[in-house]
């Protein structure tokens, strides 16, 4: 029988996804793998140029970055941006948000390619087994395993690039070369920590970006032959996943605002904020300058006296364990996933920033009332270390607990309807008094200390979501909920 227009359609069609995946797999070998390779062999055998290159510039930056502790604190933290705990915070905040807004494909290719990182770092060092740089004036541990090719940078560009790939079909054109040029600024900064840090040489930079590439590069080719295979196409340019824009992990429409009133909603919150900042400042100075040989005061460091007396090796694991709920990991953590999830459910970025200015102001409170107070920290045994001595009042464990966990009774309380929802009340109102509790266990703070960081945390909460949140249920009903994705039509 003669072939129809529609036969041949479909071939050419076919023929086209063939040539397509085909294009990506060599992207794969070229960008990635045999630069990857190449740098291997230079390396196995200490070619010259490169080791001279290597030896070079860690020596040079080691020696520039010594000289100044604020540097090696940003670079720090910049690094910190492709450590392990942030990848896997990152891609299950990224595979949580796809799975609730029910986009599985696009969840299983966030998930898979974040499950290649734990292989290929390790096996490739394994293999390689390279030392790591010997410098002067060493500014950081140096990890113990291999050196090439940088965790960090493979990390990164893997992280960052998927980061990437799931937000560009849903940016606007006009947005889309900034988000690029974003995502490469951070990856080389990543890198470039790696080296001034002394941790890395710069052949071991390039190769974990070769990586990094080449698993990006595969990932993304397996992806668009499943996206083919279903029958799902796109002419979309600078979309590498090849999804149609009825798929892409796009909000639906969201008619409440960000900001309920405005700039006045901006307002009272700086007034609160002012308001928090003279009365928790004028209690603490009244305490440790003015009532200093009080009673208050006495009582304060017998308490933590006493609780040094009922010290044990099993109390101590457990305290310091729930402590932890409330340290910066965690409050990070918490944040993000609570920020992630409610953005998936809701459809809108007000939860979102009603969370970061939760967290947020509550640091950066906590951080001015500590310096305008200045309190030393109880002058007992403690189990703490690295602490500052003047930063006593308030407890910022015990304010971010209230703070973090607050958030999470407030989304709740303001967007789900379900019968348990007060039932989230207990994380702010039990939990954050009993990681207080922990505080003084350890020595690190005064009773007072903690009640003025529950007071700090729990006010500048409830504050933030009455200004930021809904307030009624017809409120609420208006926030989108996530739709299933439409109905794929097979082709050919």
């Amino acid at each position: 029988m003669p072939s129809t227009r529609s036969d041949d359609a479909t071939r050419t069609t076919g023929l086209g996804r063939f040539e397509t995946s085909a294009v990506l797999g060599w992207i794969a070998v070229v960008v990635g793998a045999v630069p990857f390779l190449l740098l291997w062999l230079l390396v196995q055998r200490s070619w010259a140029p490169l080791a001279s290159l290597d030896g070079d510039v860690a020596a040079e930056l080691n020696a520039w970055v010594s000289q100044s502790p604020q540097a090696v604190t940003v670079l720090s933290a910049i690094t910190d941006l492709a450590g392990t705990s942030a990848a896997v915070l990152i891609f299950s905040a990224m595979t949580m948000f796809l799975l609730v807004r029910r986009q599985r494909r696009l969840a299983a290719f966030t998930a898979t390619a974040g499950l290649g990182l734990p292989l290929l770092g390790p096996l490739t060092k394994a293999i390689v087994d390279r030392a790591r740089p010997v410098v002067d004036a060493p500014v950081v541990d140096v990890p113990s395993n291999a050196s090439f090719p940088s965790g960090h940078s493979l990390t990164g560009l893997v992280t960052f690039g998927v980061l990437l790939l799931l937000v560009l079909p849903v940016a606007s054109r006009r947005a889309r070369p900034w988000l690029i040029a974003g995502t490469v600024l951070v990856v080389v900064a990543i890198g470039f920590t790696r080296l001034a840090l002394g941790v890395h040489f710069v052949s071991d930079v390039l190769a974990g970006w070769a990586l990094g590439a080449a698993w990006l590069a595969v990932t993304v080719a397996a992806f668009r032959v499943w996206q083919h295979r279903e029958g799902t196409d796109t002419d979309e340019p600078l979309d590498p996943l090849d999804v149609p824009p009825d798929q892409a992990p796009h909000l639906d429409h969201a008619p409440e605002p960000v900001l309920p009133d405005g700039w006045a909603t901006v307002t009272r919150l700086l007034a609160w904020a002012a308001a928090l900042f003279v009365v928790l400042s004028a209690v603490g100075l009244l305490i440790t300058r003015v009532f200093i040989d009080s009673w208050l005061v006495r009582a304060d460091l017998d308490v933590v006296r006493w609780f040094v007396d009922f010290r044990s090796d099993g109390l101590t694991t457990v305290t310091k364990a729930v402590g932890a709920l409330s340290g910066t990991p965690a409050v990070i953590a918490v944040s993000v996933y609570l920020a992630a999830l409610a953005l998936a459910v809701t459809s809108s970025w007000r939860p979102v920033v009603f969370v970061a200015v939760a967290v947020l102001g509550e640091v950066f409170l906590y951080f001015v009332i500590g310096l305008a107070v200045g309190r030393i920290r109880p002058d007992v045994a403690d189990l703490t270390a690295e602490l500052p001595t003047g930063a006593s009042w308030p407890s910022g464990h015990a304010a971010a607990a209230a703070a973090v966990y607050g958030a999470v009774a407030a989304v709740v309380l303001s967007y789900s309807r379900a019968r348990w929802r007060r039932a989230v009340l207990v994380l702010p109102l039990l939990l954050s008094p009993v990681i207080g509790v922990t505080r003084i266990y350890v020595a690190a703070h005064h009773p007072t200390d903690v009640v003025a960081g529950l007071v700090l945390g729990g006010v500048w909460v409830f504050v933030c979501a009455r200004l930021l949140l809904p307030r009624t249920e017809d409120e609420t009903a208006t926030v989108a909920r996530p739709a299933r994705p439409a109905a794929v039509q097979r082709t050919g």
